[in-house]
């Protein structure tokens, strides 16, 4: 006999569903929320979200060359965070790892972290958030580690 399934969680796809036209996962999950409450509708919502993707793609170069010039402060070094290879960020100190995933959170796709490939299975694709992600867990750093593995799912 077949469980009945649970309705899905309306901010949960309402975010899915953002989150393909914009990959800011915190943005999007507000926005969802917002809508779920009543606060925005789900059309402004949208427009809201088109505005952002469109101007995204348009200063899509300004954007990364921003991105690629992200800096951390770890061993009382500065570190480039575009240059460090997965071993190089396992290894950085807690407060440093947990300020690296917070950006890749906001943005998944910077510096070829994460694959935009659908042909290529997700565990392929996000490879590189996955183990930094369960690296920070094992480590015991204080993170949303739920949102964190509902994006890696929509990624």
């Amino acid at each position: 006999m077949k469980k009945p399934t649970q309705p899905a969680d309306p901010v949960e796809s309402l975010t899915a569903e953002f989150f393909r036209d914009y990959p800011d996962y915190s943005f999007c999950r507000n926005l969802a929320a917002n809508v779920k409450n009543q606060l925005v509708s789900h059309a402004n919502a949208l427009a809201l979200l088109g505005h952002k993707a469109r101007a995204a793609r348009e200063n899509r170069v300004e954007i990364e060359s921003k991105l690629n010039t992200k800096t951390l402060l770890a061993n009382g070094q500065t570190l480039r965070l575009s240059e460090l290879s997965l071993r190089q960020v396992m290894n950085l100190e807690d407060r440093a790892l947990k300020e690296a995933l917070e950006f890749y959170f906001k943005h998944p796709y910077a510096h070829g972290r994460t694959r935009r490939a659908r042909w290529l299975p997700r565990l392929v694709r996000t490879f590189f958030l996955s183990v930094t992600v369960g690296h920070a867990r094992s480590r015991n750093i204080e993170l949303d580690y739920g949102a964190y593995f509902r994006m890696l799912k929509m990624l």
